[in-house]
């Protein structure tokens, strides 16, 4: 994306009035097709207008010195044959969008920047001028560019005022609840990190990055910038404090050096044996223009621009460049599903490009939680905040209130679950009950039952109506609308679900949730003896959802979010019916290679020094079961089980016995029931040692 500023006038001026019109009527900027200067020789800006001006680029349309209006193209150049003299008189044109005209804000964004620059007035010579460097005119183009879409943005909040609040509260509890050691790290971290980016950045502007300053291998004696070198340091090094931009695959990087120290993985032609020439030469001509042409913008949309429009794998790398030079204006989070649920939760509005949406959420969230931009600390929090609020979000979606985590054991169901719940619930357990189905649960527990209450006097058991745990729950949400509330069931597909839910079930659909209306209201089996024994006490209405017209029932209020768990390898999966499926949004958790690498630490502090080699070996043995042993994704180990290695591991460095002891203590015996599954007894052994020697072959 570009800035440009363009005059309107033919050989006679029009006033601004006309040139207001003509933007708002025809939504075109243009000018001549063809003309000379005095010395008679062509000027080229009809030719920059038609070849190098953009689609999205900014333009500032001005009266001689005078601002008009800022617009931003939206079409290609064409030639208009039907025009008026006196009103649109070029031909050549382009289709535009008005972003706005130069009002009161303007004026004083422009006294302050022309103020700061010691000028008068806007340099604007000539028809057609691309901003290139640092001076008054470009300054208030782009600040213009971002006042206007700050003002978008903040017109366009989606988020109630009740909402608004709600977040503010978590938020101010979150930052409250940071530890002072916690905040001093964060800033000092930051702090480093952009001081060894500068070694890098003036390389990378001075055009002496190398090759092995690019990819490399960690301890290698030309790995010698901080964090070895520049993917290293983007991808680890910086994401403490400035969050994870992992790839995907290290192969995304595009130039890669394979682990023989020797030669190249080029991804865009496909060699996975290059030359280190080949390599150097890839790297030269595709890959140090990308980099400088990012690093030397100062505008972040247009590192945006640069980015989104690059054929670079991983952009959430390049990501990591911009954020880097520009602290203040972006979130520290990379995730393409995250930042699209942000957006979609903060602002009504229809960026295309992801990064865009991060710039533009990050810009929303400074305003509404009044973020200080200058502390570093304050800035760390926010995008942590975020990323906590928005993975809390998934398991209390308004859209989908029934949610099912699935998945294979310790991949961190139920830790997530509680995680989100201590967040949203803000300390108060009072909003959320954890249960764990078994197989004997049934109706009478989970809605309403007649139950054994003792021995009467003459030594008969004596049973009364009580309500199950779902049931109370719902009474206390629907005592207080204002709040949200979460039942959780941990192995939910443990019990008979038909027979615990019973009639009950199709209360759960959002669209079959009570409201104050007292819609979606039903009988239950039980309503009819309720009612006659309020008839004969009327402490007996406590047992009563809602009484309505002398009759009871029940319903499940729109402020509960039902959450289930569990593991999909168990059989009793099928205790899901197609019934039950179809009410609840499903939620996949596997192992997280990135959670292992991130949170596994040697004596709870320090990180391991072959964490990266580790993390390769799970999922080594992962792929191993799933793969080679035909077993699916479902049987793989989830990342609680690998992080056992920091109980396990005396030194900083994890060894093959390490690993060895890991396997047969926490892994071995379930995976021995998994394959019995598939195999005959004499061959169980066998593959089980086949297993290890796979997860023990990447440490050396």
């Amino acid at each position: 994306m570009n800035y440009w500023h363009i005059q309107l006038h033919p050989d006679s001026r029009l006033d601004v009035d006309t040139l207001k019109a003509i933007l708002m009527k025809k939504q075109v900027i243009g000018m001549g097709e063809y003309w000379e200067d005095k010395k008679g020789n062509s000027v080229i800006d009809p030719k920059l207008f038609k070849n190098d001006m953009k689609i999205d680029d900014v333009v500032m349309v001005r009266d001689g010195s005078t601002p008009v209006a800022l617009v931003k193209v939206k079409g290609d150049a064409y030639i208009e044959h039907n025009t008026d003299d006196e009103f649109d008189w070029f031909k050549l044109r382009r289709q535009i969008e008005i972003l706005g005209f130069y009002e009161e804000d303007e004026k004083n964004l422009l006294y302050q920047i022309l103020t700061a620059y010691g000028k008068s007035h806007i340099q604007a010579p000539g028809t057609l001028t691309c901003c290139n460097g640092s001076n008054a005119t470009n300054n208030f183009i782009v600040k213009w560019y971002k006042l206007r879409t700050y003002k978008r943005l903040m017109e366009n909040i989606k988020l109630s005022e009740e909402r608004q609040t709600h977040i503010k509260v978590l938020w101010n509890k979150f930052k409250n609840e940071t530890k002072e050691e916690e905040k001093k790290f964060n800033k000092d971290e930051v702090e480093k990190l952009i001081s060894e980016w500068k070694l890098y950045k003036h390389k990378i502007l001075n055009d002496t990055l190398s090759l092995d300053d690019y990819t490399n291998i960690l301890g290698s004696s030309t790995a010698i910038m901080p964090g070895g070198y520049l993917c290293n340091f983007l991808e680890r090094t910086t994401r403490i404090v400035l969050g994870s931009s992992k790839p995907g695959t290290a192969f995304n990087f595009e130039v890669k050096l394979n682990d023989d120290n020797s030669t190249y993985h080029i991804k865009s032609v496909n060699k996975s044996n290059a030359t280190r020439q080949d390599a150097e030469l890839y790297f030269n001509e595709k890959i140090k223009g990308l980099l400088k042409s990012i690093v030397s913008k100062t505008d972040p949309l247009e590192k945006i621009y640069l980015i989104e429009n690059s054929n670079y794998s991983a952009k959430q790398v390049l990501m990591k460049l911009a954020v880097l030079d520009n602290l203040s204006d972006f979130l520290y989070i990379y995730s393409t599903q995250w930042l699209e649920e942000l957006y979609n939760e903060f602002i009504d509005s229809d960026a295309e490009e992801i990064f865009r949406k991060n710039y533009q959420v990050c810009l929303v969230a400074k305003k509404l939680l009044d973020v200080n931009e200058q502390d570093k600390n304050e800035l760390v929090l926010l995008s942590r905040f975020l990323w906590r609020f928005v993975n809390s979000k998934s398991i209390a979606d308004t859209n989908n209130p029934n949610v099912i985590l699935y998945g294979p054991p310790g991949t961190g169901k139920t830790f997530s679950v509680k995680s989100s719940l201590d967040f949203v619930c803000q300390g108060d357990t009072s909003r959320y009950e954890v249960l764990q189905f078994h197989p004997s649960f049934t109706y009478e527990d989970f809605i309403e039952g007649i139950k054994p209450k003792g021995v009467s006097k003459d030594g008969n058991i004596r049973f009364e109506l009580v309500n199950g745990i779902f049931k109370n729950f719902c009474i206390k949400a629907k005592k207080h609308p204002e709040k949200d509330f979460y039942f959780v069931v941990d192995e939910i597909n443990r019990a008979n679900l038909s027979m615990v839910f019973g009639e009950t079930l199709s209360l759960l659909e959002k669209d079959y949730r009570q409201d104050t209306e007292n819609k979606n209201l039903i009988r239950t089996q039980y309503s009819a003896l309720i009612e006659d024994l309020i008839k004969e006490d009327n402490k007996f209405k406590d047992l009563a959802y809602e009484i309505h017209n002398n009759e009871v029932k029940f319903g499940v209020p729109k402020n509960v979010f039902f959450i289930g768990m569990m593991n999909d390898v168990d059989k009793s999966i099928d205790a899901f019916d197609l019934a039950l499926r179809r009410r609840f949004k499903w939620i996949r958790k596997d192992c997280d290679y990135e959670v292992i690498e991130e949170e596994t630490r040697f004596k709870g502090k320090d990180q391991f020094n072959n964490i990266g080699l580790y993390v390769k070996a799970c999922e080594k043995l992962n792929d191993y079961i799933s793969k080679d042993l035909g077993l699916g994704k479902s049987y793989e180990f989830g990342h609680s089980f690998f992080m056992k290695i920091s109980d396990i591991a005396k030194r900083k460095d994890i060894t093959n016995n390490n690993i060895e002891i890991l396997f047969n203590l926490y892994l071995r015996p379930t995976l021995k029931e998994y394959l019995r599954a598939v195999f005959v007894e004499s061959e169980l052994e066998s593959r089980l040692d086949e297993a290890l020697n796979k997860f023990k072959e990447t440490i050396k």
